[in-house]
Parts: structure tokens; C-alpha cells; sequence
């Protein structure tokens, strides 16, 4: 027994020695300071809209039905049910500081890269769509990151089947926390190989560790599903057939994941390149400008090198668009920027082609400042984009406060109302009325690419939460869309006309009706 004691003593000293401490710090760092330059104002401000009406966790039915059943456990045994801004952010620095030196760690990044790539991966616009819109969720997405790579660093680095067996538990969580940041793995997995590639690797060894890597993503997936299946069979729910859910992923054929491979190609190239309301002029001639030193880095790199390795590295190249992208396959091209935080990974390549991977030293080092200025100029207007879509979301969050407080007020007015007990139906479109929030401003916020919105209240979900913890009120309020189309079509509600015309609010049929649009 004691000699067992020791033994583990020692493999555990062993590991901690095996910290690089510099790096470490230098990539907490890193995560601190842009996490608060980028979404300080989301940590220290509270703006609930849309689904960040959850202000005290309660979507266990929705999270089953998702097949995110990990958030059920995530939110009540670790970060706590109530959405606090501060403690979502605390959490979230820290999964991106580990996410950042263990992605160095496997590549033998430099420091400065690790930094750079830190600073990308926190400041990103899918970080800021997280925490403007989906606030609650940020820290569980950011763990689900976190999960993705600690899996490839497994594989990479543990005893083969231990690696297989941890690698396939953490891609099972991962999965089960959202699904999208699978291509985390699936990238950093392609990059070890390009990094294999580089070293002139055996073809053998090289499809062995390719092969490994697709053994523990199908395992993952495997234990995935086995555990989705699980927990359907105990809640007694069935899988959501919607737009993002996986219902529809479960029904695609093998032709039609290959069919999507070229529109795979182009929407990684559209949402990097294209313009979008985060996605600015400068960004994209940043981005288009390391790109082009991505290919030029490559071609350097390959002068020289035999045949074995030139293939196995554009292999890898030319996949990684796929693999850093591959939800667009499964999810029939229904993509948002929330499922594409792994596509902020594709600016590794120009940092380990001048001089960012230890493997892979250059003479020169104007490369490596070009590559790094770009870097953190894209890190800057990630920042400033940030805070002007949080700036935009407190501004419809206290416009859609004060207004429904007003219509409440009014309510409370009408003859026969009692707080409480009367039912209160809000028909009609709360984004397309007269309370939603118009700015041409804020028109690059509005757009829609970071799923902003111009109404704090926006389905029916929302009237439910917004009344329950944003307003503390008791009022009987219809949270069915269902029913609330019902009572739309009653022949007096369509006379009524819209808010904020007089009459906008009546009792009809024993409710009390508010009118927001036709």
C-alpha cells in the first residue's frame, strides 16, 4: 500500500514539475487582460435579453432535448444556477487560460504566439455573441472548449489506452455541453499532424496517429450518444426535430455530408473573409493578409522536403477548413458564429509557419512581427466590436425595461384586471413593434451576425423568464406560443390596434390582451 502511495506521489510530482510555470503565466495573463479589455462591461453590467432571460438556470427540458444534457449538472454542482455576469466571466478566463497552454503545449508554441492565440481565441466574435446574447451559457461553452483540447492532449500524451479511455470521456462532456466545439479536437488533431508532417514522418507512424485521432473522435462520439440515449430514456424526452437540434443531423446520409464539402469550403471563407456586423474592413484585409502568409510560410517550408512530407502537409491544409468547420456538414449548412469559435484556430498556421512553434525556428524574425502585429490588431478590433455590441445590448435591454413597465402600468389600469390572477397575452411580434429598439448607430449590431436582437423580450420563453426574474412580477403572464396564437386570432383582438396606438391593451374574453403588432 505504501509503495503504491509513493508511486503515485511521485507520478503526480513528476507532472507538476513538468508544468512550464512561464507559460502558464504568460497565457493566464493573456486571458485576463483581454478577456476585460474585450467583455469587462458584460462582466460588471447586467442586460438580460433573449435567451439571457435566464437569469436563474431552469431550461433542463430544453438542454435534454438539445442533447446537452451536461449543462443540467454543469449549472447547480459547479458554477451555480444564477447567471452572475462576474462569476460567468471568472469561470470563463480560466477555462481559456488552460485551453491556451494546452494548446501551446501541444504545438511547442512559443510564448508570444500563445499569447496572441489566447487573446484571439477569448476577444473572438462567438465569445461576444456568448455573453451579449447567451450570457448564462458563456462559461459552460468556454468548459466545453476546454474539454475538446484537454481530449487531444490525452491522446497525445497519456499511455495509449488510458489516452483513449480520457480522450473519449472528455469528447463524450464536450459534446454533451454543446456539440459544436468538437471541431476544437478535430482541428487541433489536424495540426499535430501537419506538425508530424513538417518533421518528416514515417508514412506509417503518421496514418497510425491519424488513425488514433479518428479512433478517439468516434469513440468520443460513441460514448456520446450511448450517454444522450441514457438520458432521454430517464427524463422521457425525445430529441428536438428543430434547426438546432440533432434530430435532423441523425437522418443525413453520407451524400449529402459530401455534397456539403464545397459549401463547407466557401462558408469558412465567407465568415472569415465576407463582411458581417463584427467582421469590419480592416479585420478582413488582417485576415486575408495572414492568410496569404499562411500559403506563402507553407510553400517555404516545403522547398526542399521530399515528397512524402509535401503531401502529408497539404493533406492537412487543405483539410483543416473542414475539420475546423465540419458542423456545417452535420448541421445542413444552418450556421450561426456561435458553433464556428473553432475557425479562429486557422490563425495558428502563419504563427508556426514564421517562427511561433518552437519545432520550427526562423532566422529571420520580420515574419514573425508581421504575423504578430496582424494578430493583435485583429485582438484590438475584436475588443473594440465587443464593447460596442455590449454598449447596444444594455441600451435595448433598458429601452425594452422602461416600456414594459409603462404597458404594465397600463394594464394594471384596465376594469376587471387582478394582479396575479387575470391572464396577460403579449401577441404579435415584440422585434417587429414599436417597443423594439432602432439606432442607425448601432446598424452593424442590429444586422443580426451576432445574434443581437432589438427586443430584451423576443418569444415566448422569454415572457416567462423576463416577468419571473427580470421584473419580479407576479402577473399571470401566457408563455405559450401556442396558446398565444390562439388568442390572436380571437375576432376582437384583431380589431385592437397595435402599441402604442390607444387601446393597445383590453380585456378580451376574461384576459388581458396587449397588442404589440399585427
Amino acid at each position: 500500500m505504501m509503495q503504491h502511495l509513493e508511486k503515485t506521489e511521485n507520478t503526480v510530482c513528476q507532472w507538476l514539475r513538468g508544468i512550464d510555470t512561464a507559460l502558464l503565466r504568460a497565457v493566464a495573463a493573456a486571458a485576463a487582460v483581454c478577456m476585460l479589455l474585450a467583455h469587462g462591461f458584460a462582466f460588471t453590467n447586467l442586460f438580460p435579453n433573449h435567451d439571457s432571460t435566464v437569469l436563474v438556470y431552469d431550461a433542463q427540458w430544453t438542454m435534454y432535448v438539445l442533447g446537452r444534457w451536461a449543462q443540467n449538472f454543469y449549472f447547480p454542482l459547479v458554477r451555480g444556477k444564477i447567471a452572475a455576469p462576474w462569476l460567468i466571466g471568472a469561470f470563463s478566463t480560466v477555462y481559456l487560460a488552460l485551453t491556451g497552454y494546452i494548446i501551446a503545449r501541444l504545438l511547442h508554441l512559443r510564448r508570444w504566439s500563445a499569447v496572441l492565440l489566447t487573446g484571439l481565441l477569448g476577444t473572438c466574435a462567438s465569445v461576444t455573441a456568448q455573453l451579449a446574447t447567451y450570457t448564462y451559457e458563456t462559461d459552460a461553452y468556454m468548459l466545453a472548449m476546454l474539454l475538446a483540447c484537454t481530449a487531444v492532449w490525452c491522446t497525445e500524451k497519456l499511455p495509449r489506452v488510458w489516452g483513449m479511455i480520457c480522450a473519449a470521456g472528455c469528447l463524450c462532456v464536450s459534446l454533451a455541453l454543446y456539440q459544436s466545439y468538437i471541431q476544437f479536437a478535430v482541428g487541433l488533431y489536424l495540426l499535430v499532424l501537419l506538425q508530424r508532417a513538417l518533421q518528416d514522418t514515417a508514412w506509417r507512424i503518421w496514418l497510425q496517429q491519424g488513425l488514433r485521432a479518428l479512433a478517439a473522435l468516434a469513440l468520443g462520439a460513441v460514448v456520446y450518444v450511448v450517454s444522450l440515449k441514457i438520458s432521454l430514456a430517464l427524463t422521457g424526452y425525445q430529441l428536438a426535430d428543430t434547426g438546432n437540434g440533432l434530430a435532423q443531423m441523425l437522418r443525413l446520409g453520407p451524400a449529402a455530408v459530401l455534397t456539403a464539402i464545397p459549401a463547407a469550403y466557401a462558408d469558412f471563407l465567407k465568415t472569415l473573409l465576407g463582411y458581417s456586423g463584427w467582421n469590419d474592413r480592416g479585420m478582413r484585409m488582417a485576415t486575408a493578409l495572414l492568410l496569404a502568409m499562411t500559403a506563402a510560410g507553407l510553400l517555404v517550408k516545403l522547398r526542399g522536403c521530399n515528397k512524402r512530407t509535401i503531401v502529408q502537409a497539404v493533406a492537412v491544409v487543405l483539410l483543416l477548413p473542414i475539420g475546423l468547420n465540419v458542423s456545417y456538414l452535420l448541421a445542413s449548412g444552418n450556421m450561426y458564429i456561435l458553433m464556428q469559435h473553432a475557425l479562429f484556430l486557422v490563425y495558428l498556421l502563419p504563427m508556426i509557419f514564421f517562427g511561433g512553434s518552437e519545432l520550427f525556428p526562423m532566422s529571420r524574425r520580420a515574419g514573425s512581427a508581421v504575423v504578430g502585429l496582424l494578430c493583435a490588431f485583429l485582438i484590438l478590433r475584436n475588443c473594440i466590436c465587443a464593447n460596442g455590441a455590449y454598449v447596444y445590448t444594455k441600451l435595448v435591454y433598458d429601452n425594452t425595461a422602461r416600456q414594459m413597465t409603462q404597458i404594465m402600468a397600463e394594464v394594471g389600469k384596465l376594469d376587471g384586471y387582478e394582479p396575479g390572477v387575470t391572464p396577460v397575452a403579449f401577441v404579435g411580434s415584440f422585434t417587429d413593434s414599436e417597443l423594439a429598439y432602432h439606432d442607425p448607430a448601432f446598424s452593424r449590431y442590429e444586422e443580426g451576425d451576432l445574434h443581437q436582437v432589438n427586443s430584451a423580450v423576443t418569444y415566448d420563453g422569454t415572457i416567462k423568464w423576463w416577468f419571473q426574474h427580470v421584473m419580479g412580477s407576479s402577473a399571470a403572464v401566457i408563455a405559450d406560443q401556442s396558446a398565444l396564437n390562439a388568442v390572436q386570432e380571437i375576432p376582437a383582438v384583431q380589431s385592437m390596434p397595435s402599441y402604442p396606438s390607444q387601446g393597445y391593451c383590453a380585456i378580451v374574453n376574461g384576459m388581458a390582451v396587449i397588442k404589440m403588432s399585427e
